[in-house]
């Protein structure tokens, strides 16, 4: 059977088991993990495909939530919906059937939950909590290559310690993983897909077995371009930045814009601490306030903030934190105030 009617079979099954249409057979080789070679490789897909897994998501997806993703085998014959207001029912996280992935649940692993955002849960990524699962849905090629290009590594420095922490921080060359997936998420603003796509990319270079996560890394030009033009909007708009001090003498830089990247690069500027106001953040746009600071917990703030709007909240290591995932409803004068005052 020639190549392009296995394609047009296979995604005419797809379809009609998962109700998914206009798939690309791209799409579909990257939830495989190898080519369809024989009648065989296409009855396990399907089925694959018909006992799909329920898996939720909050509304703001990173690497980490697609790490884990992948980690755990999760693909496009999957179900996943998105929870706006970011948190998992205790319903949801009771059963193991269904896979929540930052949406409560820290430390319930064994309940198939994978979060590390709660007070009381484990300090280690989502990605991290999820790599000895791995075992249990990718290949002996998959699993070596994740290994080799170090892909637990770097997504648990990179959430956990922040991106000063990463090896080379500043000298290895654009494009970066970080910066693939940034680029691609500004391309695509429907979560779920921006989930689908960010699983499909790691995929595609654990498979090509040659880029290091830690590296630069190429064949993604419309994801690279898509993030260097926001490169070029944000120094631009960094310009238009307020600078002030805080009460204990650090160096504070605030922006609104709904360009990414704010904290880096207010702290190319030389900011200690930062207050990034995106008014139109995510899809549905809601306005989205995130506190960071360069090496420098910012989580004491979190008592006076969750007074104004209960909601602000961050991870364990306190460098970072975020106002509601449904949305903020203070002002960026109100957030500046309280982190002069309390940092």
């Amino acid at each position: 059977m020639e190549q392009n009617e296995w394609e047009v079979g296979i995604k005419s099954l797809f379809n009609k088991l998962t109700g998914q249409a206009d798939v690309s057979w791209e799409f579909l080789k990257s939830a495989h993990p190898q080519d369809f070679c024989s009648w065989w490789d296409c009855l396990e897909f399907l089925v694959r495909a018909k006992d799909r897994r329920e898996v939720r998501i909050g509304p703001k997806v990173d690497l980490d939530t697609v790490g884990t993703a992948f980690l755990l085998g999760i693909n496009r014959a999957d179900k996943v919906i998105v929870l706006r207001n970011g948190q998992a029912s205790e319903a949801e996280l009771s059963d193991p059937g269904i896979t929540c992935i930052e949406v409560g649940g820290s430390g319930r692993t064994t309940e198939n939950n994978w979060d590390h955002h709660d007070p009381d849960g484990p300090k280690e990524s989502a990605t991290k909590q999820g790599a000895n699962e791995a075992v249990k849905f990718l290949t002996t090629h998959q699993q070596e290559s994740v290994a080799k290009l170090k892909l637990v590594d770097y997504i648990e420095t990179l959430d956990v310690l922040g991106p000063q922490a990463l090896p080379e921080y500043g000298q290895v060359e654009f494009p970066t993983f970080s910066d693939i997936f940034a680029g691609m998420c500004l391309i695509t603003r429907d979560p779920v897909e921006q989930f689908q796509k960010g699983v499909e990319i790691i995929s595609q270079i654990v498979m090509g077995n040659y880029q290091s996560f830690f590296g630069t890394i190429r064949g993604f030009e419309k994801y690279s371009d898509a993030k260097a033009k926001n490169n070029r909007q944000i120094a631009e708009a960094v310009q238009l930045a307020k600078w002030s001090t805080t009460k204990a003498g650090r160096k504070l830089g605030y922006l609104e814009t709904d360009f990414f990247g704010t904290p880096g690069a207010l702290y190319g500027k030389g900011a200690e601490i930062v207050v990034a106001f995106a008014p139109r953040f995510g899809n549905p746009p809601v306005p989205k306030f995130t506190i960071g600071g360069n090496g420098i917990r910012v989580d004491a703030a979190l008592a006076s903030l969750n007074a104004l709007e209960p909601g602000w909240g961050g991870p364990p290591t306190g460098t970072i934190i975020g106002s509601p995932r449904e949305g903020s409803k203070l002002s960026l004068e109100q957030v500046v105030s309280v982190v002069k005052e309390v940092l």
